[in-house]
């Protein structure tokens, strides 16, 4: 888990930061935003399941340090990758994927419950996009009918019954693309 962990806060970071450079922020804003969407939604989910939220109890601040790194680096490049077609987009969707898959197994492991393991990845997917929109302004993607929480929901379904992280990352990323490509919505 320690991987989709770390590719999750570099993918959450780089959309954060990537939305940032779209309303000209500065290298703060790109570090507040960037780290906010990395750890956003993981943060909610401890604090909703009365954990010591995760990025708080690491000694070396690894969370922090690579958001922050991840938005500078974004920050320094940015005007290069800016330019890519939904780039914000599908890092997004990859940050959605794995850590819906992450915070589902956290809170099955805490309670051996598919209902509020289900609502808590979704929230760890969501929730760094979310606290994203809401810093720049924007209409999170959740509440604009997207193929968003439902693409997380049916990855996280296909691993309750699959137990395949593999087939519920694809799930989720494929349904997400299938969004972002297709235009596909759910109204």
């Amino acid at each position: 888990m320690l991987f989709i962990e770390i590719a999750g806060l570099i993918a959450f970071s780089i959309s954060g930061a990537l939305a940032a450079f779209k309303k000209d922020l500065d290298i703060v804003g790109y570090i507040v935003v960037g780290t906010a969407t990395g750890i956003g939604g993981g943060t909610v989910r401890d604090l909703i399941l009365n954990k010591t939220v995760f990025w708080l109890v690491d000694p070396y601040l690894y969370s922090l340090n690579i958001c922050i790194a991840t938005s500078i680096i974004t920050y320094l490049l940015g005007k290069y990758i800016e330019n890519t077609k939904n780039i914000v987009n599908w890092f997004d969707a990859l940050g959605l994927a794995l850590f819906g898959i992450q915070g589902y197994a956290i809170a099955f492991q805490m309670h051996q419950n598919f209902e509020i393991a289900l609502i808590m990845g979704i929230i760890t997917g969501v929730g760094g996009g979310l606290i994203r929109d809401i810093f720049l302004n924007r209409q999170p993607f959740i509440f604009r009918g997207e193929v968003y929480a439902s693409a997380v929901a049916a990855g996280l379904v296909v691993y309750y019954i699959s137990n395949s992280i593999a087939l519920s990352f694809i799930t989720s990323f494929a349904l997400r693309a299938g969004a972002i490509r297709l235009g596909w919505r759910l109204k």
